[in-house]
């Protein structure tokens, strides 16, 4: 919201009451008294009392001011010099709705607490937070909760991977790609279901400077359908603008990256290429570094084993939206978003 925050007061509580029982949105209740939405959120759940109709004695579930006021009040009574993080329920409700629902990291909320001007009685660095995770001190989350948690790996079999002889390599690759000194460059890779079960699949594309991510739902995990998917860009985008946009494409050698000639020849100009594919070497996914981290992005939606064939481009593009107003520390902690529209400008 960019406005300081403090406590809600009584005024604001009765605000609330009232706008919240004529119908407005959360959102727009936030704006009117000015504070972060997720503080009315909190308010709006903790304060909600049974009231009986008068016309009909129906019971319904109601925001009472005086009630958010009174459990305020109480909370104010334990507050003093020795006052523990443990006595800061504002905060730790914020911190585990931030990360249950919105999928925050630690560092990503401490930002967004910075960046939005929110105050609380409890000040942390990320060291902390984390220290506080991990004793328990947040009740409904553990250090499990939190993005990019490690795992025990475990040894698989590798199998032999053959690169495409046609194909170009990243050896070819024009060194300032490497720089990231523009935008334009991309890496490509697919997110796949489990084993035999379900056909979909997930096509993710990343933008190497800024992080932007474009995310598509295929059909089935074929080199055929890759092109499909890269139509069906370039034909919302237009052929101007996809050859400005992809000018150059990073893949792995899956299978499904197969066709360089179908994902590098324009849908409506078949004479003229659309973008430049080049190939890593085999099993070197640091070759595309910025794909791979973005992938443990999307992981925090769908685990590991979730099946494609249940999710709905609907939700592809929520996810999509999430990850590119994502703050990123790498960024300075603005958005993909909000680096991407820069250097566009620019």
């Amino acid at each position: 919201m960019g406005a300081k925050y403090n406590q809600l007061n009584r005024d604001q509580r009765i605000k609330i009451e009232t706008l919240y029982k004529a119908g407005i949105k959360v959102t727009d209740i936030a704006q009117q008294i000015g504070c972060h939405f997720s503080t009315v959120y909190r308010e709006l759940k903790r304060a909600k009392t049974q009231h009986r109709r008068s016309s009909d004695w129906v019971e319904e579930e109601i925001y009472s001011y005086d009630k958010g006021q009174m459990i305020h009040d109480e909370n104010k009574k334990r507050c003093g010099r020795m006052k523990i993080i443990q006595d800061d329920t504002e905060f730790i409700e914020f911190v585990e709705m931030m990360i249950l629902e919105y999928h925050y990291s630690p560092a990503a909320i401490l930002q967004e607490i910075e960046r939005d001007g929110m105050e609380y009685d409890t000040k942390v660095c990320l060291t902390t937070m984390y220290n506080y995770i991990k004793s328990g001190t947040f009740p409904n989350i553990v250090l499990a909760d939190c993005p990019y948690r490690r795992k025990k790996k475990i040894k698989k079999k590798k199998k032999v991977q053959k690169r495409f002889s046609k194909g170009k390599s990243i050896d070819e690759r024009p060194k300032e790609v490497d720089e990231r000194k523009e935008i334009g460059h991309w890496e490509m890779d697919s997110v796949v279901g489990p084993q035999g079960k379900g056909t979909k699949a997930l096509l993710v594309l990343t933008e190497r400077k800024t992080r932007k991510e474009i995310l598509w739902l295929l059909k089935d995990h074929t080199s055929s359908e890759v092109v499909r998917a890269l139509n069906g860009i370039e034909r919302e985008m237009g052929e101007k603008k996809f050859r400005e946009t992809f000018k150059t494409i990073t893949v792995d050698n899956g299978v499904e990256f197969s066709d360089w000639k179908g994902m590098e020849k324009s849908r409506r100009n078949k004479n003229r290429k659309r973008t430049e594919i080049y190939y890593c070497h085999a099993y070197r996914s640091c070759e595309r570094a910025s794909n791979e981290n973005q992938n443990r992005m999307l992981r925090r939606w769908w685990p590991k084993g979730t099946n494609f064939d249940s999710v709905t481009k609907k939700e592809v593009k929520k996810v999509e939206e999430w990850i590119n107003e994502y703050p990123r520390e790498i960024l300075g902690w603005i958005s993909s978003k909000e680096a991407y529209e820069k250097e566009a400008i620019a």
